[in-house]
């Protein structure tokens, strides 16, 4: 299986979760959907159609800060009101810094355009003035995994929760939890499915026991090992 691996990095990110209004939390991480909508923006796409498999590697520990923002002409916050001007707390993840692993039906089209630097609208993390560039990694195969059932497990990807029968601690290792993300955009504000995702705060591993395919209540996952690239595993959801 042919695997895509670019960087992503930036001074700042911002995923708003969407159960959050008055104040404006974000995500720790690049969620799916946002990724998607980033793979599509280099593409020239309104939606990422087709069959893709994404894995993400956190490169850079997970740190938020929070401030003050003013929401001066923001109609749509204040029914038409462009006078509005109240300050809104707003969470910010600093110094975000992915490898992102992609396969799927946008692969060949992926590698052309991010080795050659190229997207057809701006790429950003989360918000526009969170402006981040792709960049090329490498291209390399894949060798699919089939874990058994409490077979463990070592990967470099934060790993979707249901794929997991039980978290093997790492001395000094940090975990935490996403809950209730999207899974898939379908376009019109409207979006499918929703998953948990388990990560390592500072980017380190994950070490885990896996749990059966067949009771899995989540979306399917493929775990790949890359003999290239010192034959890391890695998770792709």
């Amino acid at each position: 299986m042919e695997v895509l691996a670019f960087d992503l990095r930036s001074s700042l990110g911002q995923f708003r979760r969407p159960d959050t209004t008055v104040t404006h939390a974000t995500y720790p991480f690049i969620t799916r959907t946002v990724l998607s909508g980033l793979l599509g923006s280099i593409l020239g796409l309104r939606v990422l159609d087709g069959e893709n498999w994404l894995g993400l590697q956190l490169l850079s520990p997970v740190r938020t800060i929070t401030q003050q923002m003013s929401m001066l002409g923001k109609g749509w916050v204040s029914g038409g009101n462009l006078q509005f001007n109240r300050p809104t707390a707003i969470e910010l993840v600093v110094n975000p810094h992915y490898r992102v692993y992609y396969s799927g039906h946008h692969l060949a089209e992926l590698i052309e355009f991010i080795q050659a630097g190229r997207a057809c609208y701006h790429t950003y993390l989360g918000s526009a003035f969170c402006l981040a560039f792709p960049k090329s990694v490498a291209t390399m195969e894949g060798e699919e995994l089939s874990p058994e059932t409490g077979e463990a497990i070592e990967t470099v990807t934060v790993v979707p929760s249901h794929a997991i029968s039980r978290l093997i601690p790492r001395p000094g290792a940090t975990y935490g939890r996403v809950g209730g993300m999207h899974y898939q955009y379908l376009g019109n504000r409207e979006f499918a499915g929703t998953v948990n995702v388990i990560y390592e705060r500072r980017g380190g591993r994950l070490a885990f026991e896996a749990a059966s395919p067949t009771e899995w209540q989540g979306p399917p996952c493929r775990f790949l090992r890359l003999p290239q690239s010192g034959g890391i595993v890695i998770c792709l959801w």
